[in-house]
């Protein structure tokens, strides 16, 4: 098991989130359980919509109702000094967007503020302090609003944006949620800096670091990217097979990185 330190960037690089289903609903109807798992995965694709920064295991944790492990777990990351400010930061900054989100059952703005305002007072020079300031904004305009509705009254009229299929075909099954948000909301460089604060953070292991070079070249090479750079994809993948040649990765990155270099430059 990784040391607790690590735990971070682990979940934040995670590939998977399709949804889990408990053992409880094996004792109730095909037809519930189906609803189940729809409500579940709106649940998580309506708290991507709202807030493109929650990272896969952050989206995770509303859509299963484990608010508090997952502000267990990110607390682990902050404490660790090992990690680099921006990286500290952004384990509070996880926090406060999950406990802010609309669509979270267990929302609770309070403890959002509490969390945002830590990154403030706490790491102020940091980009996560830039964005915490802004939420905190979020926050304070909601709750001048005349009704304020639960998020169970909020997912039963949600629709899903026309432009955010984070189940999109054209998509590669590997991309991360962090990821596919990114390209398909044209936030790349966003997450790009986010990827690469993992790359350059010395308390971060190695097998991250190769993830987030996995990562950015896809995001780079997806078609549904606006910003799509054959050039960048290149050199990312090239830099996981050259920094990292022995990671489990360096088959998937070297089939990417031929498919890139046969590609026409336009």
């Amino acid at each position: 098991m990784r040391p607790a330190r690590f735990s971070l960037l682990v979940l934040a690089l995670l590939a998977g989130c399709s949804p889990t289903t408990p053992l409880f609903i094996a004792q109730i109807t095909t037809q519930e359980v189906v609803e189940y798992k729809n409500l579940k995965t709106n649940r998580m694709t309506a708290a991507v919509e709202e807030e493109g920064d929650l990272f896969t295991y952050s989206a995770m944790a509303i859509r299963d109702a484990k608010s508090a492990q997952a502000e267990s777990l990110y607390l682990s990351g902050y404490h660790d000094e090992k990690l680099s400010p921006e990286v500290r930061a952004i384990a509070l900054y996880q926090i406060g967007l999950i406990y802010m989100n609309r669509y979270n059952d267990e929302r609770d703005d309070n403890k959002a503020l509490t969390y945002l305002h830590r990154v403030l007072n706490e790491f102020p020079s940091t980009r996560a302090a830039e964005r915490a300031e802004a939420r905190i904004l979020v926050i304070r305009t909601r709750a001048e609003e005349p009704v304020q509705k639960t998020s169970r009254e909020l997912l039963a009229h949600w629709q899903p944006q026309q432009n955010l299929d984070l189940n999109k075909p054209s998509l590669d099954p590997d991309m991360t949620l962090l990821s596919r948000r990114a390209v398909l909301k044209d936030r790349v460089a966003e997450a790009e800096e986010l990827y690469l604060l993992a790359l350059g953070d010395p308390g971060v292991p190695r097998d991250i670091k190769e993830r987030a070079l996995y990562q950015l070249g896809l995001m780079y090479q997806a078609p549904d990217n606006p910003k799509a750079s054959r050039d960048k994809a290149i050199a990312y993948f090239r830099r996981l097979l050259v920094q990292f040649p022995d990671s489990n990765l360096a088959g998937k990155a070297s089939r990417h990185l031929d498919q890139a270099l046969n590609q026409t430059a336009p």
